[in-house]
């Protein structure tokens, strides 16, 4: 825990729960307690450096690092500058994926999330790193079109926000098809739903490789974090241009 919260962290580690049903205690310097799911990402963003101290720190989540390094290496290898690449940050909470491309050298970056209380936690935690945040559905927002074109953008990052009901293939494609050719796509979901035959994203990115619409350039299966209990939780990286 860092020297400038006010609370302590328990995690329950009862064994065989899944990622969505995880759940935590905060104690605060007052002796109160707040337990929450750790999916309940509104209740976690509004306490600052939570999302960090567990995700990050002690479940050791490496979605982020892996995503952002393979993208960045894929630019670099054709010819390109981490600068060059403008990223849109889809389920972008508050702002870990971006500032770890950040540190890659990565400069421009658009934001959204469903959660209005992730723009609050990305403003006070990570103040000037979006050019722009957007919050609400992105299947219909009515900024989506406009900011990759307003910011030029040319990659799209989604890590572990797809395949587990956050965002549906449909609602990615929304966003996805606003790109322009040649952008880069880099996503982390779990395995199974990696797999076309038993998920609509791994079906969805199936189909457009299939129908020559992406270019897939990488597929890597790694740890994605710990569990509370222990265990461990794998995922595939895919990172991608599109083609048309």
């Amino acid at each position: 825990m860092t020297d400038d919260v006010d609370y302590s962290v328990e995690l329950e580690d009862d064994p065989g729960r899944i990622q969505s049903e995880e759940a935590l205690t905060v104690t605060y310097a007052d002796g109160s307690t707040e337990r929450m799911r750790l999916h309940e990402y509104d209740r976690v963003y509004a306490v600052p450096g939570l999302y960090e101290e567990v995700v990050q720190r002690r479940l050791e989540c490496e979605s982020p690092s892996v995503v952002s390094t393979l993208m960045v290496a894929a630019a670099i290898e054709e010819g390109q500058e981490p600068s060059d690449l403008r990223v849109f940050d889809l389920g972008a909470g508050n702002g870990v994926v971006s500032e770890e491309l950040s540190h890659r050298g990565v400069k421009t970056f658009v934001g959204i999330d469903y959660a209005p209380v992730a723009a609050d936690a990305v403003e006070r935690d990570r103040p000037n790193l979006y050019a722009e945040y957007l919050t609400g559905d992105m299947s219909d927002h009515e900024r989506v079109p406009a900011v990759v074109e307003e910011h030029d953008l040319n990659a799209l990052v989604a890590v572990a926000a797809l395949g587990l009901g956050h965002i549906t293939a449909e609602m990615f494609d929304a966003a996805w098809r606003t790109f322009p050719e040649g952008s880069w796509l880099g996503v982390t979901i779990p395995e199974d739903a990696a797999d076309p035959d038993t998920s609509d994203f791994g079906d969805y990115l199936a189909d457009e490789v299939s129908a020559g619409r992406l270019e897939e350039r990488s597929r890597q299966r790694f740890r994605h974090r710990k569990l509370m209990d222990g265990s461990e939780v794998f995922y595939v990286a895919v990172l991608a241009r599109k083609t048309a």
